[in-house]
């Protein structure tokens, strides 16, 4: 931060604002705010707090239906902090009853087996004793759009997180035995994977989206033409059932690759143009960035194919 943007977050401090507030409008962490802070000498206790008026005025927007994460987004605070203040005022906490629609993945839809394919590659799964299971995905900030669809495939109620100002990330997640289970036995963590989610593009397509990535490089600075590249990483399993898809679709010779922790598969030029021709093409769903790109290198191979 410059100086000027240090005095600020100070004066800021001074005047009561939260630090949560301060780090989110800076693109830091609260725990930089806070550090800046202690170095120059000002008490954190003097810091993050409401004022009375503010306090009130949380009470009274909570009572007319704003929510919990509402309130804690426009003043700067945690949700926590809010469900604390309302709880100690004596106000009862009204109950929110999330939709879900737990039978989302039991029909293997072409929108289902996409979303599948995301979660298999981003999503996380965690059983708790006595917890009903929560199926977790995080994206990037620039990303939310994507799970905001996600939320709404799922006929889901559950709010998407605030992006992380430390991170510029954001989470959705949802709780469900079915779901769980069904992502389980599908193939989510141990292999092999359901064959009919292996012979599905549009499961791969979600693969690639969680996983992948693809574009059009030069191959030196000179060069006047681009090349697509394609690349999945995975685990070696999953991988080798992308292969063996490929190979029913007409594009072989490829091979997995051990690539630190996990393994890969990466190609360029005519392979890479039919994979993501092969996955994107005329898709329904899509992360929007990949789906650009995507576009970008199917009408630069049709742009060749033209002067050639």
């Amino acid at each position: 931060m410059a100086e000027a943007a240090r005095a600020d977050a100070i004066a800021r401090a001074l005047a009561g604002e939260s630090l949560t507030s301060i780090a989110h409008s800076n693109g830091v962490s609260r725990q930089a705010i806070r550090g800046l802070l202690r170095r120059r000498g000002i008490p954190a206790r003097i810091v993050g707090k409401l004022t009375e008026d503010q306090r009130s005025e949380v009470l009274q927007r909570y009572q007319a239906g704003a929510s919990l994460g509402q309130l804690a987004m426009a003043y700067g605070i945690t949700e926590p902090a809010v469900r604390g203040l309302v709880t100690r005022r004596g106000v009862p906490l009204r109950r929110v009853v999330h939709t879900l629609r737990h039978e989302a993945f039991d029909e293997l839809t072409s929108d289902a087996c996409y979303w599948i394919g995301f979660l298999f590659a981003d999503g996380s799964i965690s059983y708790r004793p006595k917890h009903i299971p929560q199926i977790s995905v995080g994206l990037a900030e620039r990303d939310r759009a994507h799970l905001a669809k996600l939320r709404t495939f799922l006929g889901s109620t559950s709010a998407i997180s605030a992006p992380n100002p430390a991170h510029h990330s954001c989470q959705f997640s949802v709780r469900s035995h079915q779901l769980a289970d069904r992502l389980v036995t599908l193939g989510r963590y141990e292999g092999p994977t359901d064959a009919r989610l292996v012979e599905s593009r549009d499961f791969w397509r979600g693969v690639v989206d969680g996983d992948g990535s693809m574009g059009l490089y030069r191959r030196s600075r000179s060069a006047p033409a681009t090349m697509p590249q394609f690349r999945l990483v995975g685990r070696q399993h999953v991988l080798e059932e992308f292969l063996g898809f490929l190979r029913t679709q007409g594009t072989s010779g490829l091979s997995v690759r051990p690539h630190k922790s996990i393994h890969t598969v990466g190609t360029t030029c005519g392979p890479a143009e039919r994979i993501v021709t092969l996955l994107y093409s005329g898709a329904t769903v899509a992360l929007a960035r990949k789906a650009e790109m995507a576009e970008r290198i199917m009408a630069a191979a049709a742009s060749s194919e033209r002067r050639s």
